[in-house]
């Protein structure tokens, strides 16, 4: 009978066991699986050229973009080093700034600007879109997903351009409607679409610099 009531004790410690551990752990996966991936960022400098700089999120993801950003500074400063050998007047330099940081996307744009003489310097710019959950690139593709599409986007764009032209901002005329746009073109995130970014020269005088024109997703997403 002791025996009988010592195993009956000791199946009811079981049970009570388990009870408590699938009260713990399941909170916890629920949690795990609601849970954003944000990162932080902050602008560091390797020999005087600024790149992006993340803390926070999934470690894998982070150490991969911080390398990918580190060595966008680490070309700009070698490149500038090989310009002022062959000129102390010439450089090279980049910029770094972070377009968008949510839901658990992010984009970095870098933009270069060498001087090798003459009136001004060339300009060149690169952009960076990630998924914070994967670290993979995000492409123009993954949102502009076919031609119907795309011409919905250059259709917003135009009418975005006239608009600036019409309120006396520096725009080509001729460039409203005619203006390269590919799978391949310079882009990043915003709140509520992508921005198209053109560089000097393409759809506005050099002076105007790069020109971004902001897509929501609305104009060709539906």
């Amino acid at each position: 009978m002791k025996h009988r009531t010592g195993r009956k004790k000791w199946r009811w410690i079981n049970y009570l066991l388990i009870t408590v551990l699938i009260a713990i752990i399941l909170p916890s996966s629920h949690v795990e699986a609601d849970s954003t991936i944000t990162v932080k960022t902050k602008v560091q400098y390797y020999k005087g050229q600024p790149y992006i700089h993340l803390t926070g999120g999934k470690k894998s993801v982070t150490d991969k973009l911080n390398k990918t950003f580190k060595l966008h500074a680490v070309k700009a400063a070698r490149l500038d080093k090989e310009e002022k050998q062959s000129n102390k007047a010439y450089f090279y330099t980049t910029m770094a700034s972070v377009k968008y940081n949510a839901k658990e996307k992010l984009s970095v744009v870098y933009e270069d600007h060498v001087y090798t003489g003459g009136a001004h310097g060339m300009d060149a710019t690169t952009s960076y879109n990630y998924d914070l959950r994967t670290g993979e690139e995000l492409k123009l593709s993954e949102y502009v997903k076919d031609d119907i599409q795309m011409e919905k986007v250059e259709r917003s764009i135009s009418n975005s351009l006239l608009a600036m032209y019409n309120a006396g901002v520096s725009i080509f005329e001729e460039n409203i409607y005619d203006f390269q746009l590919d799978q391949t073109s310079e882009f990043f995130l915003y709140d509520k679409g992508i921005v198209i970014r053109f560089y000097p020269y393409e759809v506005a005088p050099y002076a105007k610099g790069f020109v971004d024109i902001k897509v929501p997703y609305t104009k060709f997403n539906q």
